[in-house]
């Protein structure tokens, strides 16, 4: 897949790319919803994972660290979890979450990383996680192949949402590569446009295409997942790491971050070493 950040993160909209290859879902073993009052309470989970999970987030904030991977999940928000070894997973709530959590197999690897998708806001996947959930409580005649028919729906909405043909994509490459390469520089929407030979309105419309959302807001990803990947570290405090990512305004940079992340950058490291603890 084009993975496209530099450093050990994933972009929410990097699923769509993960899931282009095909597979079979052999079995689904069971749904389940969830719902939690507001809390910042750390939860670990120590056992490995028997089935892969697909978790819709209906509201609520919570910070996932897996397996190495960190994500803000929050409404609207598709996560994927992997089957099998489960080395580091914690959840950390940020207020009131709700969500449904369906556990199945496949019968080939769909992806061996944690992912998530945060959903444009007309994409209509709610419904299914809900439809499914209803029909599985029920268990009426034939509500098993009914589920199986809606997961694959929810999985067709989650790959058309992020995919785009090639030579399209082919169209943004060197945008996206510059991008990885001097994100923490300032970059202008002509030079992205002029590296690819297309006009401002096109590279607009096909960022959102792929990406769902435009240019500038996919270099200030690009930027903060650094930011979090430097937190992380624990080598650095906060005004190195907004001036490694290329803000001279500390309070800029703060902005920014927890308009992205939910959090500041003090809490979302305050959190990081809870969830290692």
């Amino acid at each position: 897949c084009d993975c496209f950040f530099p450093r050990d993160r994933l972009y929410s909209v990097t699923g769509g790319d993960i899931m282009r290859h095909d597979f079979i879902i052999t079995k689904i073993c069971n749904v389940i919803p969830y719902e939690s009052q507001a809390s910042d309470k750390v939860i670990a989970f120590r056992n490995n994972l028997s089935t892969s999970e697909l978790i819709y987030h209906f509201s609520g904030k919570s910070l996932v660290c897996f397996n190495g991977k960190t994500a803000l999940c929050e409404k609207n928000t598709i996560r994927f979890l992997p089957k099998g070894e489960n080395r580091n997973y914690t959840v950390t709530r940020m207020d009131h979450i709700e969500c449904i959590d369906i556990f199945f197999d496949t019968d080939t690897c769909i992806s061996d990383e944690m992912f998530t998708i945060k959903l444009n806001n007309d994409v209509a996947i709610a419904p299914l996680f809900k439809k499914i959930f209803s029909l599985w409580v029920a268990k009426n005649d034939g509500y098993y192949f009914e589920c199986l028919s809606l997961l694959y729906k929810i999985f067709a909405a989650c790959q058309k949402q992020t995919y785009l043909p090639e030579s399209q994509y082919r169209k943004i490459k060197p945008a996206i590569e510059y991008i990885g390469e001097n994100f923490t520089n300032e970059i202008s929407i002509a030079k992205l446009s002029t590296l690819c030979g297309i006009s401002d309105s096109t590279l607009k419309k096909l960022f959102i295409k792929k990406f769902g959302i435009t240019p500038t807001k996919y270099i200030i990803g690009v930027r903060m997942h650094y930011a979090c990947d430097l937190l992380r570290s624990g080598l650095y405090s906060v005004s190195q790491v907004s001036l490694m990512c290329g803000y001279n305004s500390l309070y800029y940079f703060s902005r920014q971050f927890k308009a992205h992340e939910g959090v500041s950058p003090s809490e979302y490291r305050k959190q990081i070493a809870l969830a290692a603890k």
